[in-house]
């Protein structure tokens, strides 16, 4: 049979062993052996399907394998070629009533000649974005699922490395899946699948019904860095229409200048008062001591943020009763200072003393497995809740907060397929946060139309919802790490500005600063009241000279 070929790669199919094989033109190397032509295949009920090869239809441009795999019906894989790559997906039908909880994208024992893997994720205290995952000897085993607090959802995709080349393996169209995992020892599959959740919990399926996978897309770069790479997949995305060109999104300058946030000032106010937390020393005497001080030491914030604590309780978004008992005229005095206000916002978790419509709990109200009751915003009920609250924060009208926009924080770990939402087209860690990013930032937009939403999420789908990506809770003094973290949300989210998160200390401001405006990001302050020299160092009231270098560095800063 002849091999299907784009510019970079061909794939050969030899019958009789039976294999796949992937070669890299170039260097005429191989790069991953299939056994069998058993790609794809799905676990139903709890049970692996083993499909029979029946038939194999050439084409020049897609070869269709044809299996016999009951208790599936009409089952078919599909390798089609592109000029630049090759395309991947699955489908089958089902005569019963059945869930589907995995789909092996490649087989156990398939090879991989690369030697190490990329996988970003969220590290504290290293500019690293990615583990070190190399395929030789013991491996490794990696997933795309968010529970170890990355930034959140994190696309299902991964880039395998070889000396001058890498090879890109990742999802075109949303998964409603829940992660994609990966193990390998010896440079061989044990197990490469996407999650669809586990017996008793997996995607329902109908009788009659037809399912087909999401496409995956797979090419090879020479001589590229990885975010070349990344920027490759985007422009694929761009190209096949399948997300928006990120030059047609109109944006707003002030979304990208300096701004102050309360967070670290009221970790400044604790020290001094340790009787009470973090959380209850925002209140509407710190916002105006902030404010006084923005307005005494002439320093050039465009942005105020009222962060967590602003609210009831997490997952009562109105304002404290006894800290902010008039929140709109707060923010009246602070657009009078010429700045917008942005409130911290997390959509995902209530806390035992919110007050909910029990109409908007996943599952009645059943805790996920940090012990939190979840909204969800797939119901008609959540979504009737959303837009009168959106309407209060946003809106001018008399009675409404005239707010600015929201930070999303908090996400990681929200998605779970024991917690089935109401909509069963919400499905999926990605598909679910595309869809509730999409309803929030069409609510926030209805009512303030230059409303800027600043995000935690490095995800091609939901670029076009972000307005600023922040690198999102540094705890070192290390610029890198802010950097490296730029890099990855800058590639994975495309045409979406990046800021600096906040720099806790004294130590390497300087250069926190220099790095920010060499690499085109804007920055977020944290404390204007309270510095620390370094993570061993007591909190000290803030001084002339803090206050000249920030008067001076954020005169400076790219926009």
């Amino acid at each position: 049979m002849n091999p299907l070929e784009s510019n970079t790669i061909s794939l050969t199919i030899d019958p009789s062993r039976p294999e796949l094989t992937l070669w890299d033109r170039r260097h005429n190397q191989r790069l991953l052996i299939a056994p069998g032509f058993g790609l794809f295949c799905p676990v139903v009920d709890g049970t692996p399907v083993r499909p029979r090869l029946v038939d194999t239809i050439s084409q020049p441009d897609e070869i269709t394998f044809l299996f016999d795999a009951p208790p599936l019906v009409d089952s078919q894989v599909h390798v089609k070629r592109a000029d630049d790559h090759l395309e991947i997906f699955s489908r089958f039908g089902v005569a019963a009533d059945c869930e589907l909880n995995r789909l092996e994208l490649f087989p156990s024992g398939t090879a991989l000649t690369f030697y190490d893997l990329i996988n970003f994720r969220n590290r504290h205290h290293t500019p690293n974005t990615w583990p070190e995952l190399n395929l030789g000897g013991e491996g490794f085993e990696t997933d795309t699922w968010s529970g170890d607090w990355q930034f959140v959802p994190h696309p299902s995709l991964f880039i395998l490395r070889k000396g001058d080349f890498q090879m890109f393996f990742g999802a075109l169209d949303l998964p409603t899946s829940f992660g994609m995992f990966l193990n390998v020892e010896e440079n061989r599959v044990a197990h490469w699948y996407l999650d669809y959740g586990p017996e008793g919990f997996g995607q329902p399926l109908k009788s009659g019904e037809t399912f087909t996978s999401p496409r995956f897309c797979l090419f090879v770069d020479h001589d590229k860095t990885v975010y070349e790479t990344l920027d490759r997949y985007s422009d694929l995305l761009i190209r096949e229409g399948l997300i928006p060109d990120p030059r047609d999104k109109a944006r707003h300058a002030w979304h990208t200048e300096p701004s102050y946030a309360t967070w670290i000032d009221q970790g400044y106010k604790a020290a001094l008062n340790p009787d009470v937390d973090a959380f209850s020393q925002l209140d509407e005497g710190m916002a105006r001591e902030a404010l006084s001080v923005i307005r005494r030491e002439r320093l050039p914030f465009r942005l105020f943020y009222l962060d967590d604590a602003w609210q009831v309780t997490r997952g009562q978004w109105e304002p404290h009763p006894q800290r902010f008992p008039d929140l709109r005229k707060l923010v009246d005095e602070i657009h009078a200072q010429g700045m917008k206000v942005i409130v911290w916002w997390n959509w995902a978790e209530l806390y035992d003393d919110a007050e909910v419509d029990p109409a908007q709990l996943i599952g009645g109200g059943k805790r996920n497995r940090h012990g939190m009751r979840m909204r969800d915003y797939s119901h008609p009920a959540t979504q009737e809740y959303l837009d009168a609250l959106f309407h209060k924060l946003f809106s001018p009208d008399p009675g409404c907060y005239d707010l600015d926009g929201v930070k999303s924080d908090y996400q990681a770990d929200k998605v779970h397929p024991d917690m089935p939402v109401h909509d069963p087209n919400w499905r999926g860690e990605e598909n679910y946060f595309f869809h509730v990013y999409k309803l929030f930032y069409g609510l926030m937009r209805r009512y303030k139309p230059d409303a800027c939403h600043v995000g935690c999420a490095g995800h091609p789908f939901l670029a076009e919802f972000i307005d600023i990506n922040r690198t999102y809770d540094v705890a070192t003094s290390n610029p890198e790490e802010h950097l490296n973290r730029a890099l990855m949300l800058r590639h994975t989210t495309p045409g979406c500005p990046v800021a600096f998160d906040f720099h806790n200390f004294l130590e390497n401001l300087d250069a926190y600063f220099r790095t920010a405006r060499d690499n085109g990001c804007a920055v977020q302050i944290g404390n204007i009241l309270g510095t620390r020299q370094d993570c061993a160092a007591s909190w000290e009231a803030a001084d002339e000279a803090f206050y000249e270098m920030l008067r001076r560095e954020l005169a400076r800063a790219i926009p």
